[in-house]
Parts: C-alpha cells; structure tokens; sequence
C-alpha cells in the first residue's frame, strides 16, 4: 500500500548558466528530496481512488495530523492502519476483533524519493479542486509521478504514465489526536508465531 508523501525540496541547479535571466527561467526546476518534506503541512482529510494491477479500483480516506507527523489510513474494507515516522512505526488495527499489531522497522514507501534525489518539475495542475505541481523521479527503471499541492498534500501518483492514486475529495481540518492511537479496548494480536506480535 502506498503511503501518501509528504512533502517536496528547493533546489540547486544542477549545471551552470550564463546568464542571470536563464538562470532565473530555470530556477525551481529542479529539488532535492530533503529540501523540504514530504507531509502536508497542516490537517487534511484526503479520499483517493487506489487502482492496481489487475484489480478493481478501491476507494481509501487518509488522515494526517501535521504536527506529529502522523498519518491513519481507512480501507474500504474497514481496516485501519496507523503511520508514525517518527518513530518508524506502523500500526495495524482490526475492528473484527478489536486487536492490534505494530511493525517497526524503516518507514520509506516506494513513493518516497531516496534523500539527495534530485526531484524534476513538471506542468501545473488541478486535481478535487486544488492546484498542484508534477514531481518526478525515476526508482530503478521505473517513472514516480506525484502532483503536489503547494502546503504538501499529494493529489495524484503517477507511476509510468500509469495513475496509480488520485484525489477525490480533500477537506481541511483540525484532526483529534486519538484518531491515531491504538483504541483503548483493542489486544495485542498473536504473531503467525502464535506469540504476541513485535
């Protein structure tokens, strides 16, 4: 499952110009990936249409609480994720029998660039009724595509030519903290081990 990015750089040029006015004209067109980050800057509620290979198009709503950095994930089959990176931590609920499992580890996605990636601008455009700017950046052999709202809210990932997550709505509003905690009711679910889970 991707997770949405969060937020992208200012760059260096990578050549030098010969004149201010070129540089002027190209300044900004490219960024690094650690220029600035890849989280909206402030609460949002996003729904994004999700289509994958060979499957039917799913619908998914994400949550960010901007100052934690945290991001809760709702699947159309009522599960629910939760994303720390800052403590590189995802948390896994199920509302069927009210459990929980965290897995810890590095928190990157495949949507996120490598740090000191160079990102490439692209056109402008306007994605659930919010402008938006083209970033890319090659992973191996494939091309990411991510249109970014200017306060960091991804509005539609692109992966070689193919529209992989989209915006549909996106309302703007303070999150409450508790969104993104573990309820209090819910167990530690049992590891495929049949231990508790790590």
């Amino acid at each position: 499952m991707f997770v949405p990015p969060m937020a992208l750089p200012t760059s260096c040029l990578r050549s030098l110009v010969s004149t201010a006015a070129l540089a002027l004209l190209l300044a900004g067109s490219h960024l690094r990936a650690e220029e600035q980050p890849l989280l909206p800057t402030r609460d949002v509620d996003v729904s994004y249409q999700i289509t994958r290979p060979d499957q039917p198009a799913i619908v998914e709503r994400r949550r960010w609480l901007a100052s934690e950095r945290l991001v809760r994930a709702d699947g159309p089959d009522k599960s629910t994720t939760l994303f720390d990176r800052d403590a590189h931590e995802i948390t896994v609920l199920n509302p069927t029998n009210r459990t929980y499992l965290k897995l810890e580890g590095e928190l990157r996605q495949p949507l996120d660039p490598e740090k000191g990636q160079e990102l490439k601008r692209g056109g402008d455009s306007v994605v659930a009724g919010l402008h938006c700017t083209d970033w890319s950046w090659t992973v191996d052999v494939e091309t990411h595509t991510v249109c970014l709202a200017p306060d960091g809210v991804m509005l539609r990932l692109v992966v070689d030519g193919k529209t992989v997550m989209q915006a549909l709505a996106v309302k703007y509003d303070r999150q409450s903290a508790e969104l993104f905690r573990v309820p209090r009711d819910y167990t530690p679910a049992l590891a495929p081990g049949g231990g508790p889970g790590p």
